[in-house]
């Protein structure tokens, strides 16, 4: 272990993987999209980095405080550097709660639904990271959070304005997608979370079964887009292109996994951005 006795300030390094980056990013990256595709164009650029920057908090303080919950599950694991010593639970503790402020304090400006969307949209994060992660119900925050990131672009980019009708339909879909985001997210460390006592759904139900629901959960998200195209008017070539590179990109995971299972976090990643592709492509499709 790196004591943090006597050090100022801990290296940027570590700090930068406390906000577990990538995921974060990609969550960004999403809300970003979803932006873009309610304001039908690029918003004026100070109200979509605005709209950015709180996304990023959110996430940023999901992170903090996942890896502060989380420093005596990850004993000995050099990735992770509360649990290393390099940064201090204080710290980490700190940093969580200040981005958790920066996102609901900014929130405020943009009106009632967009604060309370941020409010779930953090409040899920939280939840997960504070216990809900040991239990079956681990699925549940992700499931209920995830789905509201569209109507949070929409109350961002129209405050005071409801949502077309069409975006509810997100709830039912993006339930059951973010199942797959979800498993995708924690097989990597099963082994390791499962022998530290985590027991969420993944760990529950073990890593043949995990990965044969996130594969099921992404084809019924799809399935339920086809058939719900039956019923809305959708923009095909929206649609298609989200379905196609969705679908390509976990079939690539799925390869890459059958091929060396040691790359589960490549196969993990592929599924994630998957299931993002599939989702913008949809919503685009019903709203453009």
């Amino acid at each position: 272990m790196i004591p943090t006795a006597g050090r100022a300030t801990p290296p940027v390094g570590a700090l930068w993987r406390l906000l577990h980056p990538l995921p974060s990013l990609l969550t960004v990256v999403a809300a970003g999209a979803f932006i873009l595709l309610a304001a039908k164009g690029l918003p004026p650029l100070g109200r979509f980095a605005y709209l950015l920057g709180i996304e990023a908090a959110m996430q940023f303080a999901i992170s903090a405080f996942n890896d502060y919950f989380d420093r005596k599950v990850d004993a000995g694991r050099a990735d992770k550097p509360v649990a290393r010593g390099v940064i201090s639970p204080r710290v980490a503790r700190a940093m969580g709660l200040l981005f958790g402020l920066v996102a609901l304090v900014g929130a405020l400006p943009l009106g009632a639904w967009f604060a309370a969307l941020t409010a779930i949209g953090l409040g899920g994060g939280l939840l997960y990271d504070a216990g809900l992660k040991y239990t079956v119900l681990s699925w549940l925050p992700f499931s209920v959070a995830f789905p509201t990131l569209p109507l949070w672009a929409w109350a961002g980019v129209y405050p005071g304005l409801g949502f077309p009708p069409q975006l509810w339909w997100v709830a039912p879909v993006g339930a059951v997608l973010v199942l797959s985001i979800h498993l995708a997210d924690t097989m990597p460390d099963l082994t390791t979370d499962a022998e530290a006592g985590v027991r969420g759904l993944a760990h529950r139900i073990g890593l043949r079964r995990s990965l044969a629901l996130a594969w099921g959960s992404f084809a019924v998200a799809a399935l339920l887009t086809l058939a719900l195209w039956s019923i809305l008017p959708y923009r095909t070539e929206w649609y298609i292109t989200g379905l196609v590179l969705g679908a390509a990109s976990v079939a690539c995971g799925m390869i890459v996994y059958r091929q060396n299972p040691g790359r589960i976090k490549t196969m993990s990643l592929l599924l994630e951005m998957g299931a993002v592709a599939l989702a913008v492509g949809w919503i685009a499709a019903i709203t453009l």
